[in-house]
């Protein structure tokens, strides 16, 4: 929800604090920089100090994050706002997954990640909605930025009940061999070209769309939240595939390229509007199941339980440059050339390096196999 509050007030925050189109970008994405500069240390500190206490304090430094957002009265205090945000947020999806994984029985542990993994477009869509209750006068932007700092507080303080019952695993030291494996790279890297498409195109397409001529503030708050949401109608549906043994790299290659040429084609000149988001649609709803493929995969890059939380890391690092550099490139690209339909090549270009990306981790897999 802290990510998807931002996007549709963006013009408004443009406004009220003086941002130019790629300074916006980088507040919109700011909350992803600290998950791309420390994603692998988080991991290891969720190992470390074990997944329960570290899940609780990323809910409670997000809930601070938000907190100080609601109270920014520059542009330097809100994207430290964001920042602290965004340290809250890489600890809690770094160590989210090592819950999961250890309260699933082991042949329902795809299906279970697979679940996980769509708690960024149910929370981004449920953001959305909070941003329409702004536009619609509700509440301001500051209230719901206080209101969201509550939720993560409370999460934190339900946690020790709610997985009292699962075993965790214990403590381990970090082992500098599982940044030597190219597994939990190559799904890293698969990941980080996903986000840089999924992110660019959440983040400017109420911009786009309302340069596209759609008017209606409520229209474009729920043509962007139908965006959004369909993207959990595709972790869904790869959680399912996965389960009955669809090879997961295939998922991934043949997602990374459609992805592209479908968000390509929503950034085209000179079609309607309801075709933009139309197209927008499809990529986000074929996009979301790539992050079901990669998160169900951590747990085969790894030797242990134990180790999920690094492998995890690892690949949120990547994750969150993809989703941090898409959204200024885009509008860099856009600023430049002068028309947004010059920025959607990023799109094509990230789905072709994902492909090749996917086709790695089929080699590595494969070469697992044999080892064993």
């Amino acid at each position: 929800m802290q990510v998807g509050k931002l996007p549709p007030l963006l013009g408004q925050l443009r406004a009220e604090f003086g941002l130019d189109l790629v300074l916006g970008g980088l507040v919109a994405s700011s909350i992803s920089l600290i998950g791309g500069l420390c994603g692998v240390v988080a991991g290891f500190a969720g190992d470390r100090i074990g997944g329960r206490r570290a899940l609780m304090f990323g809910l409670l430094i997000n809930a601070a994050g938000s907190l100080a957002g609601a109270f920014s009265h520059d542009t330097p205090f809100l994207l430290a706002a964001r920042l602290i945000e965004g340290l809250g947020f890489v600890i809690t999806v770094v160590c989210g997954p090592s819950l999961v994984a250890m309260a699933a029985q082991p042949a329902q542990r795809s299906l279970a990640l697979g679940l996980w993994s769509s708690y960024m477009p149910l929370g981004v869509t449920l953001g959305m909605l909070g941003a329409l209750a702004v536009n619609h006068g509700l509440l301001d932007w500051r209230g719901l930025w206080l209101a969201l700092s509550l939720l993560p507080f409370a999460a934190a303080l339900l946690l020790p009940r709610l997985t009292a019952g699962i075993a965790t695993a214990p403590p381990r030291r970090f082992n500098a061999a599982v940044l030597r494996r190219p597994g939990p790279w190559l799904l890293a890297g698969c990941f980080a070209c996903y986000t840089t498409q999924w992110f660019s195109i959440v983040t400017w397409i109420p911009t786009y769309l309302k340069e596209s001529g759609l008017d209606s503030e409520t229209l474009l708050a729920l043509g962007v939240a139908a965006v959004v949401l369909v993207n959990a109608v595709g972790t869904t549906v790869s959680a399912a595939v996965m389960h009955r043994g669809m090879p997961r790299w295939l998922i991934v290659a043949v997602v990374s390229l459609s992805m592209g040429a479908l968000g390509t084609a929503s950034f085209a000149p000179d079609i309607p509007v309801l075709a933009k988001i139309a197209f927008a649609m499809a990529a986000s709803g074929f996009g979301g199941m790539l992050p079901a493929a990669v998160l169900a995969s951590v747990p085969q890059q790894t030797r242990d339980p134990s180790e999920i939380a690094t492998v995890n890391g690892i690949v949120v690092q990547l994750l969150n440059i993809g989703s941090f550099v898409g959204p200024p490139a885009l509008a860099a690209l856009v600023a430049h050339f002068g028309g947004w339909a010059d920025g959607r090549w990023l799109l094509l270009a990230a789905g072709c390096i994902g492909l090749l990306l996917a086709l790695g981790l089929r080699a590595t897999e494969r070469k697992a196999q044999h080892e064993v």
